[in-house]
């Protein structure tokens, strides 16, 4: 995870990272199972800025709403995963639609979501 993390880093510093490297480095600094490695803050901003680019999608939103919870933001986390379960649901996108609302049920209860 470490050596991903660096990567994915060194590729977003360069400027050369596409939407969904720095989707996936957002998604590892809001979710590893190393809380040395975590950084909820710098998830958000990678998260939010990737939103703010390719718009509505679920995949991204979960990935937005994983890095407001692990930054405490506990009420952002909640309204980006209900958005994302909204859209897997209009585009039918069934393999995603029970990871969301697992991950809404943590958001809800003041858990963030950490990979095992």
């Amino acid at each position: 995870m470490a050596e991903a993390i660096r990567h994915y880093g060194q590729l977003v510093r360069q400027n050369s990272a596409s939407l969904e490297v720095r989707n996936n480095l957002a998604w590892l600094l809001a979710t590893c199972p190393d809380a040395n490695l975590r950084n909820g803050t710098e998830a958000v901003q990678l998260a939010e800025a990737v939103c703010h680019v390719a718009g509505n999608k679920p995949l991204f939103l979960d990935t937005l709403a994983a890095a407001y919870a692990e930054a405490g933001r506990f009420a952002e986390a909640t309204k980006a995963i209900q958005k994302a379960i909204a859209l897997a649901e209009a585009a039918e996108a069934t393999n995603s639609i029970a990871d969301f609302r697992q991950h809404l049920e943590l958001f809800q209860s003041g858990k963030a979501f950490h990979q095992e």
